[in-house]
C-alpha cells in the first residue's frame, strides 16, 4: 500500500528517537552540569550546546543539551557567540532517557554569569504598529515575511505585543478544530495500523507535515513572493514550497502527487481563496494524541484575510478526505509581518548532529 511503503520506507530504529519527541527528556528528573563549552550548533528542529564536565576524579565526560530551533534562536536573537568555545557554563536542564549525557536545557549559567532561560527573547521585536493597508484594485500584495508571534511556556513577555494566533485544531481523531467531529473510516484505520506518533510522525524525520500544520507551526519566519500569474509560499518550518496558479480556472489531470499539493487561486471580495488537491497520501493530523491519515483524495480549501488594522493575514481552512475521514477538518491561524528574514528550514537529523 502506498500510503505505508512512504511513511516507513526510511525510518530505522535509531531514527524514532531522532528529534526531541514525547519520551525523550525525563522533565521529572532534573540535572545541573558545569562544563567547558566544546561545539554550537544553531541547526533545526534543535540547537544544541557541547560541552565537557569534569568529575572529581579528573575523569572528562562529554555532554550535550538541546536547545530551541536554531531559526527561532536566532529570530530571538540569540547568537552562538553568546557560548565561546573553552568557556564555563552551568546548564540545567531535563535528562535524557536514552543517553546518560545529554538534557533538554531549561536554562544556563554563561561565562560572565548572566543567566539565560530557554525561550528568552534577547531582542525587543519590532511589531506591526498602525494601520497598513495591502489592498490595491480587490487584491491583497502579500509579498513579504510572515510570522506568528514567538511563544514563551515558560512564562515572560516574548515581544511585539501581537494578538496570539490562533492554533490548529487539537490533535488526534476525533476533532475538527470546530467543524464535525474527524471519524476515520475503515480504509483510514487500515492505513495507520501499527503506526505510532513517536516513531511515524514526519516532523520527527526531517519531513513535512502538510501544508496546514507546517504553515504555523513553531512560529517560524514564512515567506511570500506575489507577481500577477503565481504567488509562492516558502514556508520556514520544513521547507515546504507551495505554488498557487493564479490565471487557472481548474486543476490539470496530470498532476504529480506530491506534499504540498496543487494550488488554484481566486480573489474574492479582497480575500485569497486557494483550492489545492493532488496531495500524496500523508497525515492530516500527527501528534501526541493520535495520527489521522489523509489519503490521496485529500481536498483542501484556504481562505487568506488581512486585516489593515492589525496587519495579521489570516487564514481560515477545511480539509475533506472521504476516503480515509468522515467530516470537515477545519482551522485557522495569523500571522503578522516580520522583522527578521526567512530562512530555510534545512533540517539536520539529530544523529547527524551528533556523528559528524
Amino acid at each position: 500500500m502506498r500510503f505505508h511503503h512512504y511513511l516507513i520506507f526510511s525510518i530505522m530504529p535509531f531514527a524514532a528517537n531522532a528529534h526531541h519527541g514525547p519520551g525523550q527528556f525525563d522533565a521529572s528528573q532534573q540535572v545541573e552540569v558545569t562544563g567547558a563549552v566544546t561545539e554550537v550548533r544553531f541547526v533545526n528542529p534543535h540547537g544544541y550546546i557541547y560541552f565537557d564536565a569534569t568529575e572529581s576524579d579528573g575523569t572528562v565526560t562529554p555532554w550535550r543539551c538541546e536547545l530551541q530551533a536554531g531559526s527561532l534562536l536566532r529570530r530571538a536573537g540569540w547568537t552562538e557567540d553568546l557560548f565561546p568555545i573553552g568557556e564555563t557554563i552551568t546548564v540545567t536542564g531535563s535528562q535524557g532517557r536514552l543517553e546518560p549525557h545529554a538534557c533538554a536545557l531549561r536554562s544556563v549559567v554563561l561565562a560572565d554569569g548572566s543567566v539565560l532561560q530557554r525561550y528568552d527573547q534577547r531582542r525587543v521585536l519590532d511589531a506591526p504598529t498602525g494601520s497598513a493597508d495591502r489592498l490595491v484594485a480587490g487584491r491583497l500584495e502579500l509579498s513579504g515575511t510572515w510570522a506568528a508571534p514567538q511563544r514563551n511556556p515558560q512564562g515572560g513577555a516574548t515581544g511585539g505585543g501581537m494578538a496570539p494566533a490562533m492554533g490548529a485544531p487539537a490533535m488526534g481523531a476525533g476533532m475538527g478544530g470546530g467543524g464535525p467531529a474527524l471519524e476515520m473510516t475503515d480504509a483510514g484505520r487500515e492505513a495507520i495500523a501499527g503506526l505510532t506518533h513517536q516513531e511515524n510522525n514526519p516532523r520527527f524525520h526531517c519531513m513535512a507535515v502538510n501544508i496546514l500544520f507546517d504553515w504555523e507551526f513553531d512560529r517560524h519566519v514564512n515567506e511570500i513572493v506575489q507577481t500577477d500569474e503565481e504567488i509562492t509560499l516558502r514556508y520556514g518550518f520544513m521547507d515546504i514550497v507551495r505554488t498557487i496558479g493564479m490565471n487557472l480556472d481548474e486543476h490539470p489531470e496530470d498532476i504529480v502527487p506530491s506534499r504540498a499539493g496543487h494550488s488554484i487561486g481566486r480573489w474574492e471580495n479582497g480575500a485569497l481563496i486557494v483550492d489545492t488537491i493532488g496531495f500524496e497520501a500523508g497525515f492530516i493530523v500527527a501528534g501526541p494524541g493520535g495520527l489521522v491519515p489523509h489519503s490521496e483524495d485529500l481536498h483542501v480549501v484556504e481562505r487568506f484575510t488581512y486585516d489593515a488594522e492589525t496587519q495579521g493575514l489570516t487564514r481560515s481552512y477545511t480539509a475533506e478526505d472521504p476516503r480515509y475521514f468522515t467530516g470537515t477538518y477545519t482551522g485557522q491561524d495569523t500571522v503578522f509581518p516580520s522583522d527578521v528574514p526567512f530562512e530555510p528550514y534545512a533540517c539536520v537529523e539529530l544523529k547527524d548532529a551528533f556523528l559528524e
